[in-house]
């Protein structure tokens, strides 16, 4: 249930985040050609929102299992194999996750607040755009867990070594 609503908080972010992108450029292009005034925080809010556009999507697309996945090894496997195989795997995204993301996001964020960086243009304290890093972590190591913890095969990987 807890992954259903979260899946669909990604999904409702994403479509905000999106189309704040699409009017932020349209914006800059209207701004720039047909007004001959362009703005310099368009620019800016553009790459912003990609940032933050990127990580989201980078999570939501792991919460619908959607990335890319090689199975040459696990092909061959037995079923019992697969799944354990597929455990590994869970829990070495949750670690890269955890560490890298989590942490290492976390430190940047701390650095960067510490430090008081400002964006260009807007002003905007630069650990707000930053934190989206440590909050995409979390919910990739969630849904890592998550799916470790299951353990079938229908949720890990199906039984002919296909990732869903």
């Amino acid at each position: 249930m807890m992954r259903i609503m979260l899946e669909k908080a990604l999904a409702g972010i994403l479509v905000l985040l999106f189309s704040a992108t699409v009017i932020t450029v349209v914006w800059q292009v209207i701004g720039r050609y047909v007004l001959e005034a362009p703005s310099s925080a368009t620019e800016e809010i553009a790459r912003f929102l990609l940032i933050w556009l990127g990580m989201v999507s980078m999570a939501y697309a792991f919460a619908r299992r959607m990335h890319v996945g090689v199975d040459l090894i696990s092909a061959r496997l037995s079923p019992s194999g697969r799944i354990s195989a597929a455990r590994a795997i869970w829990l070495a995204c949750a670690a890269f996750a955890l560490i890298v993301m989590v942490y290492g996001g976390g430190l940047l964020v701390k650095v960067t607040a510490t430090l008081g960086q400002t964006s260009a243009a807007l002003g905007l304290p630069m650990w707000t755009i930053y934190g989206i890093m440590p909050v995409s972590g979390l919910v990739i190591a969630y849904f890592s867990f998550s799916f470790m913890l299951e353990g079938t095969a229908t949720e890990t990987e199906n039984l002919e070594g296909e990732v869903q």
